[in-house]
C-alpha cells in the first residue's frame, strides 16, 4: 500500500523546507539516548527518525519536559514517534527538529506492529503524553507503512550501557552489520564498510582548504587502528606536525602526546562538516559525528570519512557536546575511560622512567646538577665520539678521477626525493635493455624492445648540463587550444622532450599563421637537459652516466620556481642560481672555467695550425657534489620520418628545498 501522509502532518523533507513553523511529522526511531537533565530544570530526550524522503541519514530530534516521565518513552529502534507542534530550529550549526511548549508525542512500539495493515480498524500498543487524544485510523495505518518501509530485522532494543559491559557486548556490536542505517558505536566495535554515530574526544586537527582531519578517540581499543607507541615521535611517520621530506620551510615535528596504542580513529572531514569544523572545533573537545563511513586506509588500517549529505549538501553532521549543559551519558562514559587509561599509563610511564634512571646510575650518571669541569668533559667526549662516527659514516676516497662513496655516506640532505619505499637501482641495470626489455611475440620470436614505460629510482650526482647558460633553462613557446589533443604526428614525433630538448627550436614556430595558432598566446617553461653520474658503491673505475630531460611539472617541483624569461629577470636567475648550487655544487664554475681553458686551447691552435679543429674541454677534476636520489622516468619518442623510436629518460618526483 502507498505510504499517504496523515491530513495535517508532512512528511520530513517538506518539514526541514519549512524552519520556525509549528509543523506535525511522524518517523521511525533509528537512533535514541536515554534521558538526560539540562543545565537549566528541565529534561531532554534526543533521537533521530527517518522516514521515506530522508533516506538513511535521518534527522535529529530533542524534546524537552520538565519532568523525565513526560519525555517520549522508546522500547527499541524501529518505532514510530508522532510529534505535534514542533518546530525546525537551528541548533549549533544544523537544523533539527526542537519542542516547544504546546508539542505532543505518541510512541508506537515496533514489536505490536504487523507487516501488512489488517482488514479491520488496527489497535497497536503505543505510549503518550497525558491528556493527548489517541490516534486515529489514518494515523495508526502511516505508522504501520512506516514501520514495514525499512528491514525490520535491523531493529533492536537498546542495552543500557551497564549491562554492555557486563554481558561484554555493546550496542555497536549488535547493530554493526546492520546496514547503511546509523548506528552509534564505539570505536572498538567499529567494521569497514559501515556507518556509524560516534561520540569521542578530539586528540589532533588538521585543517587545509579542502577537508579537515580530526584525531578523535573514545578509550577503547580497536586491533586495527594504528598502534602509537609510548615514547616515539614524528618519525613514525603518522603525525602531520611538519612534513617527511622536509619540503615545508616550518617543519616542526612534535613527538605524539597519547592516547598510546591502538585508540585514536582518522576521520577526514569534507565540506560542509570541514568548514564548521575549523570554526567550531578545537583539541579537547567531545564531539559527536554522525554518519561516519569506516573504510580502509593506504596502510592497511580503518580510518572515517564524513562527505556531505547528497540530498541536503549544506547539512553539517557535526557538533560539539558540552557535558556541563546536557550531561550526555555517552560523553560521560568517554570521561571514565579516560580516567581509567590515565591511570594505567601513569603507572607504565613511571616504570618506564625508573628503567631509565636505572640505566643512567648503571652508566655512572647519578642525576645530580654537573659541575662546570664536569660538563666540559662530558662536551669533550660527546665531541670525540661525534668525530668518530663521522669518520666511519662520511669516508670518501678519490679514486682515479671518480669519487667512490663508501656504504654508509651521506646524500644531499637538501635534495628530496619521493617514493622512498621502493629500493634504488644502479644506472647500470636501468640503461640495460637484455633483463628489462627482452620479449618474445605470441608466435615465439625473441626481440629487444626499443623502450619500456617504466620509472625507477638511482642514487647519482650531476656531472654536466646543457643547455651551457642557466639563462637558456627557460624557453617559450606558443600555446594553443590544440594542445590537449594526443595525435601522434609529425610534430610530435620531432620532440625529443615532448617540445624539443634545444631552447632555439620553441621560441619561433613555423605555423604561427595556421588556423590553430591564432588563439595561441606565448607560455615560459622550464627545459634543460642533465648529466647524471651513478653513485652507489662501486669499485668500477667508470661509472654509468645516463642523460635526462628536466621539463614542465617535474622541473616546477624540482626548482619550486616557475618558469620566466631569465634574460630580463636577473633576480630569477640569481635565485635559480642558488637552487641548483645546492643540488651541483660548483660544477658551474668548473665548468666555465673548463670552456674558458678550451677558448684559450683553440685559440693557439688555430694561430699554430690555422685550424680549430680542438676536442671540447671537458671537465678534468673529478666530481665534488653530493650524492643525491631522484626518480627516472622512460619512455621513447619517434625518429621522424620512421618507424623506429628513440629511447629517453626525465626525472621525476625530486625536489630542492
Amino acid at each position: 500500500m502507498a505510504s499517504i501522509v496523515p491530513p495535517g502532518f508532512v512528511d520530513l523533507h517538506t518539514a526541514f523546507k519549512r524552519p520556525d513553523t509549528e509543523l506535525n511529522v511522524m518517523g521511525i526511531v533509528v537512533d535514541y539516548l536515554p534521558p538526560v537533565k539540562s543545565r537549566g530544570s528541565d529534561w531532554i530526550s534526543t533521537f533521530t527518525i527517518i522516514d521515506t524522503t530522508t533516506g538513511y541519514n535521518g534527522e535529529k530530534a530533542r524534546f524537552f519536559r520538565p519532568q523525565e516521565t513526560d519525555l517520549p518513552s522508546f522500547r527499541s529502534t524501529g518505532d514510530v514517534v508522532m510529534l505535534r507542534n514542533i518546530k525546525i530550529k537551528d541548533w549549533s550549526g544544523m537544523k533539527i527538529i526542537l519542542s516547544g511548549r504546546s508539542s505532543t508525542w505518541v510512541v508506537f512500539h515496533q514489536t505490536s506492529i504487523p507487516m501488512f495493515i489488517p482488514d479491520t480498524q488496527p489497535k497497536l500498543d503505543h505510549s503518550k503524553q497525558a491528556r493527548v487524544p489517541e490516534p486515529n485510523i489514518p494515523e495508526t495505518t502511516y505508522a504501520i507503512t512506516l514501520c514495514n518501509s525499512q528491514d525490520r530485522s535491523t531493529y533492536s532494543a537498546r542495552i543500557s550501557q551497564n549491562a554492555s559491559i557486563d554481558s561484554g557486548t555493546s550496542n555497536a556490536s549488535i547493530s554493526a552489520n546492520s546496514g547503511p542505517r546509523l548506528k552509534f558505536s564505539l570505536v572498538k566495535d567499529v567494521v569497514v564498510a559501515t556507518y556509524y554515530d560516534i561520540v569521542g574526544q578530539v586528540v589532533k586537527l588538521y585543517p587545509d582548504d579542502i577537508k579537515t582531519e580530526l584525531y578523535i578517540t573514545d578509550y577503547t581499543s580497536n586491533g586495527l587502528l594504528y598502534n602509537y607507541e609510548w615514547g616515539r615521535g614524528a618519525d613514525d611517520g603518522t603525525t602531520r606536525d611538519g612534513d617527511a621530506y622536509g619540503y615545508a620551510p616550518r617543519a616542526t615535528k612534535k613527538k605524539w602526546q597519547g592516547p598510546f596504542g591502538k585508540l585514536t580513529l582518522s576521520v577526514t572531514l569534507w565540506d560542509p562538516h570541514s568548514r564548521w569544523a575549523q570554526a567550531n572545533v578545537k583539541e579537547g573537545d567531545f564531539v559527536f559525528l554522525r554518519n561516519v563511513h569506516i573504510k580502509w586506509s593506504k596502510g592497511s588500517k580503518i580510518e572515517g570519512v564524513l562527505h556531505s549529505d547528497r540530498q541536503w549538501p549544506e547539512k553539517v553532521d557535526v557538533s560539539v557536546l558540552d557535558i556541563k549543559e546536557n550531561g550526555d551519558d555517552r560523553v560521560k562514559d568517554v570521561l571514565r575511560r579516560k580516567r581509567d587509561y590515565m591511570k594505567k599509563y601513569e603507572h607504565q610511564s613511571k616504570e618506564s622512567m625508573d628503567e631509565v634512571r636505572g640505566q643512567k646510575r648503571k652508566d655512572g650518571d647519578s642525576g645530580k646538577p654537573l659541575s662546570s669541569a664536569q660538563m666540559k668533559k662530558k662536551r669533550r667526549q660527546e665531541r670525540k665520539e661525534a668525530e668518530q662516527e663521522k669518520k666511519k659514516t662520511t669516508e670518501i676516497v678519490d679514486s682515479d678521477a671518480s669519487s667512490i662513496i663508501k656504504k654508509g655516506a651521506e646524500l644531499n640532505r637538501n635534495v628530496a626525493c619521493t617514493h622512498d619505499s621502493i629500493p634504488t637501482r644502479s644506472l647500470s641495470s636501468i640503461l640495460s635493455l637484455e633483463k628489462t626489455h627482452a620479449h618474445t611475440t605470441p608466435d615465439g620470436t625473441a626481440c629487444i624492445l626499443p623502450f619500456q614505460n617504466t620509472c625507477s629510482r638511482a642514487t647519482v650526482r650531476v656531472v654536466d648540463f646543457f643547455p651551457h647558460d642557466l639563462a637558456d633553462f627557460a624557453v617559450r613557446y606558443k600555446t594553443s587550444e590544440f594542445d590537449a589533443l594526443s595525435d601522434d604526428d609529425e610534430n610530435e614525433a620531432d620532440n625529443s622532450d615532448g617540445r624539443g630538448s634545444s631552447p632555439a627550436n620553441s621560441i619561433t614556430s613555423s605555423n604561427s599563421d595556421s588556423d590553430g595558432s591564432r588563439k595561441a598566446e606565448s607560455k615560459w617553461e622550464w627545459r634543460f637537459c642533465l648529466l647524471l653520474e651513478d653513485a652507489n658503491p662501486s669499485m668500477e673505475k667508470t661509472k654509468e652516466r645516463i642523460k635526462v630531460f628536466v621539463a614542465d611539472g617535474d622541473a616546477v617541483f624540482l626548482l619550486k620556481m616557475d618558469a620566466e624569461n631569465l634574460r630580463t629577470s636577473p633576480t630569477a636567475l640569481s635565485q635559480l642560481r642558488e637552487k641548483l648550487f645546492i643540488l651541483w655544487g660548483d660544477l658551474e664554475e668548473r665548468k666555465i672555467g673548463a670552456r674558458a681553458l678550451q677558448e684559450k686551447t683553440t685559440n693557439q691552435a688555430v694561430r699554430k695550425t690555422g685550424t680549430d679543429d680542438v676536442k671540447e674541454g671537458v671537465i678534468q677534476s673529478p666530481p665534488r657534489t653530493i650524492p643525491f636520489q631522484c626518480c627516472i622516468k622512460e619512455y621513447g619518442v619517434k625518429v621522424k620520418g620512421g618507424w623506429e623510436w628513440e629511447r629517453k629518460f626525465r626525472i621525476f618526483g625530486v625536489t630542492i628545498s
